[in-house]
C-alpha cells in the first residue's frame, strides 16, 4: 500500500483540481475561503507526492509524468480563473503560461533526444512562488481592498515571474549546450 501512496496524492491533486475549477462557476457563500483551502491542500500533496516517492524508493513513471502535468494544469487553471477579477494585469499570467509550453517543449525536446534533464531547484521554488502568489490572490478576494495583502500579491507575482525566468534561462542554457554538440 505505501508504494501507491505518492500516486494517490498526485491524483487527489488532479481531483482537487477539478474540483476548484468547478467551485469558481458555482454561487456559494464563502466560495473563496473553500477554494483557498482545496488549493493549498492541493499544492501541499505537490510537495508531498515526490518526497515520499524518493523517500521510500517507489518513485514511477505515472508519477514523473503526472505530478508535472498536474502542477500546470492546476497553476495553469488558477490564472485563467483569476484572471477576470483583474488583480495583476493579463500580460503576467501570459508571460507565466508562455514560460511553461515554452519549458515543456524544451524539456520533451530534450528528453526525446536522450539528454539527461533533471528537475531544477530553481523551478521548484518558482513553483512555490506562484502557488504563495495565487494564495494572496485568493485571500484579496476574500478582503478586497486589504493593502497589505495586496503588497503581497504585487511581491510574489514579480517574484513569481524573475523565478520563473531565470528557471527558463537554465533549460534554453542546456537546451543551447546540448544543440552545439
Amino acid at each position: 500500500m505505501k508504494k501507491h501512496i505518492p500516486n494517490i496524492l498526485t491524483m487527489i491533486r488532479g481531483i482537487l483540481t477539478i474540483v476548484i475549477i468547478i467551485l469558481f462557476y458555482v454561487d456559494i457563500p464563502s466560495k473563496f475561503v473553500i477554494i483557498l483551502g482545496l488549493f493549498v491542500i492541493a499544492s501541499l500533496t505537490d510537495n508531498l507526492d515526490g518526497r515520499f516517492a524518493r523517500r521510500w524508493k517507489v518513485e514511477s513513471t505515472f508519477g514523473k509524468v503526472f505530478d508535472s502535468l498536474f502542477d500546470k494544469i492546476l497553476v495553469i487553471s488558477l490564472f485563467m480563473l483569476l484572471l477576470p477579477y483583474d488583480i495583476v494585469p493579463g500580460f503576467i499570467f501570459i508571460a507565466l503560461v508562455f514560460r511553461e509550453l515554452l519549458v515543456d517543449g524544451l524539456k520533451n525536446y530534450l528528453l526525446s533526444k536522450g539528454a539527461p534533464i533533471s528537475p531544477r531547484k530553481s523551478g521548484k521554488i518558482k513553483m512555490w512562488m506562484q502557488v504563495l502568489m495565487i494564495i494572496f490572490m485568493l485571500l484579496y478576494l476574500i478582503i478586497p481592498g486589504n493593502e497589505i495583502v495586496y503588497g503581497a500579491v504585487v511581491v510574489s507575482t514579480a517574484m513569481a515571474l524573475i523565478l520563473a525566468y531565470y528557471s527558463a534561462y537554465q533549460y534554453m542554457r542546456t537546451f543551447y549546450i546540448f544543440m552545439k554538440k
